[in-house]
């Protein structure tokens, strides 16, 4: 399949690499349908969330445990019942970075994760019932918070 997105031109990507988003994200409800991809830039692979609908948005992703080794997402009962599971296993988790001048200023929003179910290839962004996530954590800073 073909999309075509506004910082990479058309690009080819797998059947199996789209979501629906019923709900959309956050900000961006009349994007129902979403591609997930890699672009690599020099030796290094980069995750984007593209939408599927418009040429914007797209988001840079990250698998949360990568930049935040001891996350441990608390789905409320209903997130779980719209994720149509009993259990997160098997889900999978993204979180959405936000790309200042520099990468030590660079944050992920891990108190908002993208949560795809593979099995039913519908996705929606989440509210974890976690306190002390938040929406700009700064993987690069000692503490993730700023003025570290």
């Amino acid at each position: 399949m073909e999309i075509n997105t506004r910082d990479f031109g058309v690009i080819q990507i797998e059947n199996d690499a789209t979501y629906e988003f019923p709900d959309g994200l956050y900000g961006f409800e009349d994007d129902k349908n979403f591609a997930i991809f890699e672009q690599a830039f020099e030796d290094v692979s980069f995750l984007y969330l593209q939408s599927i609908d418009h040429l914007i948005p797209c988001f840079l992703v990250f698998e949360p445990w990568d930049l935040y080794p001891d996350y441990q997402p608390l789905l409320s009962k209903e997130d779980m019942e719209l994720c149509q599971v009993d259990t997160i296993d098997g889900l999978i988790f993204l979180v959405i970075a936000s790309v200042p001048s520099t990468i030590k200023d660079l944050t992920i929003n891990v108190k908002s994760p993208v949560v795809l179910n593979p099995k039913t290839r519908k996705a929606r962004q989440v509210i974890l019932q976690n306190p002390d996530y938040t929406v700009k954590y700064l993987p690069f800073q000692q503490d993730g918070r700023e003025g570290a």
